[in-house]
């Protein structure tokens, strides 16, 4: 009796004692941890009150280099995007918190003109928003009655309202896609760009190239006041085609046929080596 008694009170009094000595120290630990909490706690609420602070508010949007885009539609744009509230309580328009780089992804997609854009902090309440805009050379169409400038590169960029004349060569080749997109290919391109200068020193100004296969490109222009058209091979070398029509032009009968005024020109079709294929009404 005495054993089990000495064994239930005194030996488990004394195994008692380590465990309270391990439940004190972990209460300091917890102690510690709720400090580390506090601490946090403090800098994440500074950090907020520093977001909100008024001096540092985006109030002031700048445009450099927009002549075609109006630079009040890009900096209302912008100035859009940075309404409203992160978390519910972080602004937007905060100048530590504006996302550039999706600025400037949404400001292309919004304004398909934009080549390039680049969204920089100038102080605490500005920013400034540089672009570059492509430049229309040709018009490229998907029919005669809907049109999208294109820059020197082949791609096109944004929808053209209806020109009368020939204020821009038009382009006809392959399908509407996104804008802005890559309409021709750079062989292409040069390849209009050179028909452009050649032809024109021979007195022709081609107002519409249409792209109808691999092996077909037709010129389009006025002669004698009426509609006519050269068809080339563009998988052939151009400037071969180009030779034999200046010497076709210089020759005759189709030299007088075609200063002749009384005469209304079809075709000359330049597809086949060494050949000059040509027809009058």
């Amino acid at each position: 009796m005495y054993e089990r008694t000495y064994h239930k009170r005194v030996l488990h009094t004394d195994s008692e004692e380590p465990k309270k000595r391990g439940k004190q120290k972990q209460r300091t630990v917890n102690w510690k941890r709720v400090m580390r909490i506090a601490i946090g706690v403090a800098i994440i609420t500074g950090l907020v009150f520093l977001v909100r602070l008024p001096n540092v508010q985006v109030r002031h949007v700048e445009v450099v280099g927009a002549n075609v885009v109006y630079p009040g539609d890009v900096s209302e744009f912008v100035t859009t995007q940075l309404q409203g509230r992160k978390l519910f309580v972080l602004p937007r328009s905060s100048i530590f918190l504006i996302p550039t780089h999706t600025i400037e992804k949404e400001l292309k997609a919004a304004f398909p003109r934009l080549q390039t854009v680049a969204v920089n902090r100038k102080n605490f309440s500005t920013l400034v928003v540089t672009v570059k805009e492509y430049q229309g050379v040709y018009l490229w169409c998907s029919d005669e009655a809907t049109c999208y400038f294109m820059d020197q590169n082949g791609v096109a960029f944004t929808a053209a309202p209806y020109f009368s004349g020939n204020a821009y060569p038009k382009i006809f080749s392959g399908t509407l896609q996104p804008l802005p997109f890559q309409a021709l290919t750079a062989e292409q391109i040069s390849t209009v760009g050179l028909l452009i200068d050649r032809l024109t020193t021979l007195g022709i100004a081609p107002s519409e190239f249409h792209y109808i296969g691999d092996h077909e490109l037709d010129v389009s222009f006025v002669h004698n006041s009426q509609p006519a058209s050269l068809m080339f091979d563009p998988s052939m070398d151009i400037n071969d085609a180009l030779t034999a029509l200046y010497t076709g032009l210089r020759t005759d009968p189709l030299a007088t046929e075609f200063h002749d005024t009384a005469k209304v020109l079809q075709y000359i079709d330049l597809r086949f080596a060494n050949r000059v294929v040509y027809k009058f009404q």
